[in-house]
């Protein structure tokens, strides 16, 4: 009921109301703290404390609209502003005024001396320091001359606020040095504190970092774009570790296109599964370059494929060799790159056969999609309106070229497992002492078998003739043989690769066929196929050294005798030939 009492009377209030009050202040000085001075007055008010909520309006200042309107209104701000921030400065300095009612005053009489007792951390003392500097300067223009001598006696300025807090704990923290930086417009201070501080930050701090930078680069273009650049790629590189590679893609946008490539096909290179094709998808909508990060991704880890052919062996897919793989992948997300996915892949598919590695090759065959043919067609004729370009003709070719090979080697592996699962036979009775229950079983598993071996011996036949159509279609391989271009190559070594895979492959499938064509007793077709190999429509004698074709004639020899017919004459049409 009166305010007045305490320091009338001498008196401390109630404990009770000593408590209330004093979580009421406390409450008070937050708001005025955030700013809410009108929320801080209605909580006064919500108290009962009208006239706390009187009090705090005293600090506004004073305008009269009436002077330059004829139209009444309303009058706002105290015309004894500086009579109220005297009583203030006064009323701070009584000994029954506790600190926080010390400070709220204080923040709104511009009393340095009563708020910063209540500003523990780095962020309260530059707010204290701020609100009254900036007090300071209003006043300094209204040149008030009943405010209190002790008003001026510590003048600030940013100098000296700077210079203050230096030495006050949290400076050195990143995001309160470059806010005080900030505030002092210290543009080169900001990029020199995010250039030391980004290395190490975590991910929420990079943020920070980056978006600063961001802003900084449009509001002084010359600011620093070397730490802008490091800051996006240490910021991208941590979003890429929680995998958000939306964000990845976006902040990826303000790098200059070079450093996007270089970037991206280092933090895309991990990416698995459906996120590729995600991100292929987004990159398009950011116009990022994602072609030529796709081709990069692939490059760098064809750049490091180093296979240990001793400790991985020819029949294994190593991780190498499943990572070579999956970097072919990328190149196969957009239809307007399967030209280059396809060109790669023969390339691919070239080294494995060459290393005689047959189960990556087989890999990467796998991995090319079914229509890749018709796509690159359809994508050619969009484009250039024209048939097809030599290097795009002599890939589908090759491709067609490979998967006759592939095919081949696969029909004569699954040859060689369907012979080695020959039935074996039940075991004889030798001294014929079985019972009749006895022979009556045993007459059943002999029945079995021969019917298991008629299986097996139809089976046998029908994959020998698979195989050797196959092995076949190698070797007689239409419109000029066997990885023969149709347009003239100028990449020398690719036409070195294409003639060293010829000598290597033909022979090696050419005895693979006679060894099949052997073991089922096909000796007339191993005659046959000396005949392909001699012919000059084909020159496949060309691929054969020496000692491969005396090995070959051997074969024919020892089969023209299993066939008890002349050696020298296999066919009397064709001995000539011969």
């Amino acid at each position: 009921m009166d305010p007045d009492a305490v320091s009338r009377e001498n008196l401390p209030l109630h404990e009770v109301d000593l408590e209330d009050q004093s979580r009421l202040i406390k409450h008070v000085f937050q708001l005025i703290r955030a700013g809410k001075v009108d929320e801080a007055q209605k909580l006064c008010i919500k108290a009962g404390q009208f006239w706390r909520a009187a009090a705090l309006e005293g600090w506004r200042l004073h305008h009269d609209p009436n002077y330059q309107s004829n139209q009444r209104e309303m009058v706002e701000g105290n015309v004894n502003r500086g009579l109220w921030k005297s009583c203030c400065w006064q009323y701070c300095s009584t000994s029954h005024v506790t600190p926080e009612e010390k400070a709220m005053y204080g923040a709104l009489c511009g009393n340095l001396q009563a708020l910063l007792p209540q500003c523990p951390t780095f962020q309260d003392k530059l707010w204290a320091y701020l609100k009254v500097l900036l007090d300071q300067q209003v006043e300094s223009e209204l040149a008030d001359d009943t405010l209190p001598p002790a008003y001026w006696r510590s003048t600030l300025s940013l100098e000296s606020v700077t210079s203050l807090l230096s030495k006050t704990k949290g400076y050195n923290e990143v995001f309160n040095k470059i806010q005080l930086q900030i505030i002092n417009h210290d543009i080169n201070g900001v990029v020199s504190t995010v250039n030391d501080n980004i290395d190490n930050a975590s991910i929420s701090m990079a943020r920070f970092l980056c978006h600063l930078m961001l802003v900084l680069e449009v509001l002084h273009p010359d600011c620093g774009s070397d730490t802008l650049y490091k800051t996006l790629v240490t910021y991208i590189k941590l979003l890429k570790e929680e995998s958000h590679m939306e964000e990845v893609l976006y902040y990826a946008t303000h790098l200059p296109t070079s450093q996007q490539i270089q970037l991206l096909s280092q933090v895309l290179a991990g990416v698995q599964g459906d996120t590729r094709q995600f991100c292929v998808e987004f990159a398009v909508e950011c116009n990022i370059p994602i072609k030529e990060v796709a081709k990069n991704i692939y490059d760098n880890v064809l750049a490091s494929y180093t296979p240990d052919l001793v400790s991985e062996g020819v029949n294994n897919i190593s991780d190498q060799d499943s990572d070579l793989i999956s970097a072919l992948s990328w190149l196969l997300l957009l239809p307007s790159q399967r030209s280059t996915a396809l060109i790669e892949a023969n390339r691919l598919m070239r080294r494995f056969i060459n290393a005689r590695k047959h189960p990556p090759a087989a890999k990467v065959f796998s991995v090319l999609p079914g229509d890749t043919i018709d796509v690159v067609n359809k994508e050619w004729a969009e484009v250039y309106d024209v048939s097809l370009g030599d290097e795009e003709t002599n890939a589908i070719r090759e491709y067609l070229c490979l998967q006759a090979y592939l095919e081949s080697h696969q029909a004569y592996n699954d040859w060689c497992s369907h012979a080695a699962k020959r039935p074996d036979p039940p075991p004889a009775n030798k001294d014929g002492s079985l019972t009749f229950s006895e022979r009556v079983a045993a007459d059943e598993k002999q029945k079995s078998y021969e019917m298991s071996l008629h299986r097996w011996e139809q089976n046998l036949i029908l994959q020998t003739q698979l195989t050797r159509d196959k092995m076949l279609n190698v070797l007689l391989f239409i419109d000029g043989g066997w990885l023969i271009d149709e347009a003239e190559c100028s990449d020398q070594l690719r036409n070195e690769q294409l003639s060293s895979l010829r000598a290597q492959c033909i022979p090696a499938t050419t005895f693979l066929l006679v060894n099949v064509l052997m073991e089922s007793g096909q000796y007339s077709a191993v005659v046959e196929l000396s005949e392909y190999i001699a012919s000059e429509q084909y020159k496949l004698y060309d691929n054969f050294t020496k000692q491969e074709l005396r090995q070959f004639l051997d074969s024919v020899y020892e089969c023209s005798l299993m066939m008890n017919c002349d050696p020298l004459s296999f066919k009397e049409e064709s001995s000539e030939v011969v």
